[in-house]
């Protein structure tokens, strides 16, 4: 007979929560440092043409994603946190 028992691992939940809250800082860093080197090619080495328009139009959309991952991130762990919460609500009508 098939077992109808679901196993939530807590802490292995709340530690991939925080591990992805972490990499979206840390990737929300790169980008900054990206936006800089970007920016330092086109003011030094691209400074005009098409090519340099191309890429003031590509530094913008990078900038885009300023601040957006490590929000993403933090989103994640937030939902995370919320589940847990949700399950062990629900769980002290089981046991």
């Amino acid at each position: 007979m098939a077992n109808n028992d679901l196993i939530i691992d807590d802490e292995y939940c709340k530690s991939m929560g925080s591990y992805f809250a972490k990499q979206g800082e840390e990737m929300d860093d790169l980008i900054v440092e990206y936006i800089k080197i970007l920016q330092e090619v086109k003011a030094k080495a691209i400074t005009s043409g098409d090519v340099s328009k191309a890429l003031s139009t590509y530094i913008g959309y990078v900038q885009k994603l300023n601040k957006q991952v490590g929000n993403i991130s933090k989103s994640i762990k937030t939902q995370v946190n919320s589940f847990l919460t949700r399950v062990d609500s629900e769980d002290q009508y089981l046991f």
